[in-house]
C-alpha cells in the first residue's frame, strides 16, 4: 500500500479551509441514473467532489464515464438521482445559466478552443462586455479581464497569438483560463474530461501545478482520465465505474496501489510485466522489412531505421523532435520531407506523392488522431473495417457477405464491443473505435505497420487488448513500428527503442528497453 504522506496534492494545508466553501461539496451526486432504450448506461452512481480536492474519474471505455459528464454539462437528461452544486439542487437538463451561476465548468479533451481567433478572443468569447449605448465590444476592457484571469493563473500568454500559433502547452493553459475566468477563488468546480490527452508529456508538470494551485484556492476539481499513473500522482480521491454501476466511491488515491486501481477498473488482476503473446524466435526474418535512410523534416532529422519482420520498434522522444513527423513521412502524407523509404522490394524517393504505392508495397499507417484521419464517424462500423478491402477488390463487391465475416472476424481477434457492423463508429467508445481502426489496416494484412499513439486515449482493458494485437502481428511475421510518448507501454512490447534528441543524435535502445531506461534516455 502506498504511503498517505503524498505531496503536491489539491488540497489545502490541515486547518485552512478553502475560501467561501461554507462546508457545502463543490459537486455532490446521489443515485444517477441513466437508461437509452434497455440499456441502463448508468445505475445509482454517487460522486461527492469536496471543496479544494482533486477528484479523479476513472474506469473503462463504455463505463458509463463520458454520460455521467454529459449529464452534468446539460447534454443529457437524467433518469432519476440529484445533482448539487454548492449545495443547490440543479434541475435535469443542467441549463448554461445554471452551469454560470454556480461555477461549473468544463473542459474538454479537444480543449474547446478556436485556432484562427486569438487568446483574448478564445478566453473571452461569449463573455464579451458591450458598451451600455454603442454596444460595440470594449477591448482594452477584454483585454484587461483577459490578463486578470492570466495572472491568477501565474501565466503569462501573448494576448494577440492566434490560437493555432501557441505549443500544446499553453493551448491548455488558455482552456483552462477560459474555464476560470470570472468566478470567485475558491468556488464551484472545474471538470477537466481528459484534457491532457493531447498534451505532450513535458508540459504535463506544468498543467498539473496549476490544477493543484486552483485547488488550493478552494475550488474542487474533477478529472476524468485514463492515465492511471496521473491519477496516482495528482488526484487524492478516486471514484470507479465498472458497467454503469460503482466499483469505488470517493476512494483515497494514497491508499491505493497502481495494481489496486486497476483491479477496481477491470474486476480482476493487471497481469504485469511484458504485454502480449510471447516473443516468437521462429517469426524473426531475415530480410528487412522497412529500409530508411536520412529521413528529415521540419524538425526530424536524419533518422535512419532497419526493421525485419516480426520486430516491435519503438520511436519516442521529447519536445520539438520530430516524432509527429515521422507518421506523416512515412504515410505519405508530408511534402515537407526527404530521404529515402524501401518497403520490401519497393524503393521510394521521399516526398512520396503517390500514397496508394506504399499501400501496394505492404506499409500501413494507424495515425495518431483516429476520428480526424483514420476513420469515417458517421459510417458503419463494417464499412469503416472493411474500406482497404473494398478499394482492393472493386465497388461489384459492396454489400456482399465477406464484409460481415471480415467484421466478425474483427470482433473475435480484437474484442470490439458492442458487436453491431451498421451502427457508426462515432458511437462506439474511444478504445473500441481504436480497435476498429487497428483491424482495418491488421486484415488487410500489411507487411510494415506503424501505429502511432495507439493506445491514446483508451481506457486500461483496451490498451492490453491493442498491445497484445501488435505483438501477435509481429509474431506472425510482420514489421511493427510503434510512434509513441507512452513508456509504459514500449517498454511493455517493443524489441528496440529508438530515441529522438534533437541536436543530439538519436539513440537506439536494445538491451535494455525498460521504462526508466527509456525515460533516462529521452531526458538526459
Amino acid at each position: 500500500m502506498r504511503s498517505t504522506d503524498a505531496p503536491g496534492r489539491g488540497t489545502a494545508e490541515p486547518g485552512t479551509p478553502p475560501s467561501d466553501s461554507h462546508g457545502r461539496e463543490a459537486v455532490e451526486i446521489r443515485g444517477l441514473t441513466k437508461r437509452f432504450g434497455r440499456a441502463t448506461v448508468l445505475s445509482e452512481v454517487d460522486l461527492t467532489v469536496e471543496p479544494g480536492e482533486i477528484h479523479a474519474l476513472v474506469g473503462q471505455n463504455g463505463s458509463g464515464k463520458s454520460t455521467l459528464i454529459k449529464i452534468l454539462s446539460g447534454v443529457h437528461t437524467a433518469d432519476a438521482g440529484q445533482i448539487r452544486v454548492g449545495g443547490q439542487v440543479l434541475s435535469s437538463p443542467v441549463q448554461p445559466a445554471a452551469l454560470r451561476e454556480h461555477s461549473l465548468a468544463f473542459v474538454h479533451q479537444d480543449l474547446g478552443l478556436v485556432d484562427d481567433l486569438t487568446v483574448v478572443e478564445n478566453v473571452r468569447v461569449g463573455q464579451y462586455r458591450p458598451g451600455r449605448v454603442s454596444r460595440r465590444i470594449d477591448w482594452a476592457q477584454e483585454r484587461r479581464l483577459a490578463e486578470e484571469t492570466f495572472a491568477r493563473l501565474n501565466a503569462s500568454i501573448p494576448l494577440d497569438a492566434r490560437l493555432g500559433s501557441l505549443p500544446a502547452g499553453q493551448r491548455a493553459v488558455v482552456a483552462i483560463a477560459r474555464a476560470v475566468q470570472g468566478r470567485r477563488p475558491g468556488t464551484g468546480c472545474i471538470v477537466f474530461d481528459e484534457s491532457t490527452q493531447s498534451l505532450p508529456r513535458e508540459t504535463l508538470p506544468e498543467f498539473y501545478e496549476i490544477l493543484r494551485a486552483i485547488a488550493r484556492s478552494g475550488t474542487g476539481i474533477l478529472i476524468v482520465s485514463h492515465r492511471l499513473d496521473e491519477v496516482m500522482s495528482l488526484a487524492d480521491r478516486v471514484t470507479v465505474l465498472r458497467d454503469g454501476k460503482m466499483a469505488a466511491e470517493g476512494a483515497a488515491v494514497a491508499d491505493l496501489t497502481e495494481a489496486e486501481l486497476s483491479r477496481l477498473i477491470l474486476g480482476r488482476e493487471l497481469a504485469s510485466g511484458r504485454i502480449g503473446a510471447e516473443i516468437d524466435p521462429d517469426s524473426y526474418q531475415p530480410e528487412i522489412a522497412l529500409e530508411a535512410s536520412g529521413l528529415a523534416g521540419a524538425t526530424l532529422s536524419e533518422l535512419d531505421l532497419r526493421i525485419h519482420g516480426g520486430e516491435v520498434i519503438g520511436i519516442t522522444g521529447a519536445g520539438d523532435c520530430g516524432l509527429e513527423e515521422v507518421e506523416a513521412i512515412l504515410g505519405g502524407m508530408s511534402q515537407n520531407c526527404g530521404g529515402r523509404l524501401k518497403v520490401g522490394d519497393r524503393e521510394f524517393t521521399l516526398p512520396v506523392r503517390d500514397r496508394g504505392a506504399l499501400h501496394e508495397a505492404g506499409l500501413a499507417v494507424i495515425p495518431q488522431h483516429r476520428m480526424q484521419d483514420g476513420l469515417a464517424a458517421d459510417v458503419s462500423a463494417v464499412a469503416n473495417v472493411t474500406l482497404p478491402r473494398v478499394t482492393r477488390r472493386g465497388r461489384l463487391f459492396l454489400g456482399r457477405g465477406w464484409q460481415h465475416e471480415e467484421f466478425e472476424k474483427a470482433v473475435a481477434t480484437f474484442g470490439i464491443t458492442p458487436a453491431l457492423p451498421n451502427s457508426p463508429v462515432a458511437s462506439f467508445s474511444g478504445g473500441n473505435q481504436q480497435k476498429i481502426l487497428l483491424s482495418k489496416w491488421l486484415l488487410n494484412s500489411p507487411q510494415v505497420l506503424v501505429a502511432c499513439e495507439p493506445t491514446q486515449a483508451v481506457d486500461v482493458g483496451a490498451r492490453l487488448d491493442i498491445l497484445r494485437a501488435l505483438r501477435a502481428a509481429a509474431n506472425e511475421g510482420r514489421a511493427v513500428v510503434i510512434c509513441s510518448i507512452e513508456v509504459q507501454d514500449l517498454a511493455a512490447v517493443c524489441d528496440r527503442v529508438i530515441v529522438l534528441r534533437p541536436g543530439q543524435g538519436h539513440l537506439e535502445l536494445a538491451d535494455d528497453v525498460s521504462a526508466e531506461a527509456i525515460t533516462k534516455a529521452t531526458y538526459a
